[in-house]
């Protein structure tokens, strides 16, 4: 591991020392981690967590749908963290505190796309709080909900008015090429209608953002949470019968293609701020429902003086990567892979203990295009 003065003498004689970085999980996000990682001398791959048995001992970059790495993908959290890299990335389904407390307690600055994004008063905050001060290492959550559009792209948007009374963020995610049969499942697609649409899973994983979200915005307001409510869930069906690709996924006529959320959360009897959250793997399912790829992903809206409203969009027409059997790369997927990989840098350069998004500076591109660098 590099310690912090031979990174500053190298610094200082102008080179560019690479940043160790543990990849937890290979999943949509995790495979274009590591991709990116692998592409860029900044940075070296030093371990990869996988989940299941027919992976381990996988070379990382074939799991990735790269030209091989020579390094052998692993389930032996004990193994990755006596490597003491200077950054694990937690990109798993589920937030593990425990395991991402162990990477901290041994040193390893660590960012995790699910859970943890806002810790203070949750009964994890004291144990990742203690594994940041025995590691003298630093902690961050980012992704996408929470992370950037529900929270950290009101928050900047609040910037440019005054008198705020609301804050409405929704997310109009249009999926069908999510290369995971299994998420696109728990997310309901393909389910017959109603309330057992969508598993119970997923409803707690949204809540949870929105609480996350409402929390970290109310604190760049100075407001107080005292409520978070799952005002709304409605779905809408598949015309016909429809495959997904790559998952495989079959959605047969009838079933859902569409589910959307609506929280509101409270502050004493005021409801200040809104999470939207729309899934489809289809366009055009009706009235409200997204109509077509060129409608942007995400809309802000901030009620204030002025009202003001921002929009974010992952253009449809953009030529994403492809993998070695020519599957095209979901934009969201890699819209959070980049945000993982942009926090690198930050976290390297962090005071030690726990973080949010509303504490460190706004990460920046930390990898070029070839022939840039």
């Amino acid at each position: 591991m590099i310690g912090d003065r031979q990174r500053n003498r190298l610094k200082e004689r102008g080179h560019r020392v690479a940043i160790r970085v543990v990849v937890c999980y290979t999943g949509g996000v995790g495979k274009q981690v590591i991709r990116l990682l692998a592409a860029d001398p900044g940075f070296q791959v030093v371990g990869v967590l996988v989940h299941h048995a027919e992976k381990d001992g996988q070379d990382a970059g074939e799991l990735a749908g790269i030209e091989p790495l020579g390094l052998a993908a692993t389930r032996d959290v004990d193994a990755l963290v006596a490597l003491r890299a200077e950054v694990a990335l937690w990109l798993g389904l589920t937030w593990e505190p425990q395991i991402v407390a162990r990477f901290l307690a041994a040193g390893t600055n660590a960012y995790s796309s699910i859970g943890g994004w806002w810790l203070p008063g949750q009964p994890e905050h004291d144990e990742i709080v203690a594994a940041c001060e025995a590691g003298g290492s630093s902690f961050v959550a980012g992704g996408n909900v929470p992370g950037l559009i529900s929270d950290v792209l009101p928050m900047f948007v609040s910037g440019y008015t005054a008198r705020v009374s609301r804050v409405r963020a929704h997310q109009r995610d249009h999926n069908p090429h999510y290369p995971s049969a299994a998420q696109l499942g728990v997310l309901g697609m393909g389910e017959e209608p109603g309330p057992g649409a969508a598993s119970s899973l997923i409803d707690a994983g949204w809540m949870g953002a929105a609480r996350q979200s409402a929390l970290l915005v109310s604190a760049g307001l100075g407001l107080e949470v005292t409520d978070v409510r799952l005002t709304g869930k409605e779905y809408a069906v598949a015309p016909e019968e429809m495959v997904l690709s790559p998952s495989g996924l079959r959605i047969r006529k009838g079933t859902v293609a569409g589910v959307r959320w609506t929280h509101l959360a409270y502050s004493g009897d005021n409801p200040f701020y809104e999470l939207v959250v729309e899934q489809t793997v289809r366009l055009g399912l009706g009235p409200g429902w997204r109509e077509s790829a060129d409608e942007p992903n995400w809309r802000v809206e901030i009620t204030g003086v002025p009202n003001v409203a921002c929009e974010f969009s992952l253009p449809h027409d953009q030529d994403l990567p492809h993998d070695r059997d020519g599957d095209v790369m979901d934009p969201v997927a890699a819209l959070n892979a980049a945000r993982a990989v942009n926090f690198i840098p930050r976290l390297v350069e962090a005071a030690p203990g726990f973080r949010t998004v509303l504490d460190l500076p706004a990460p920046r591109a930390a990898t070029l295009a070839p022939g840039r660098g």
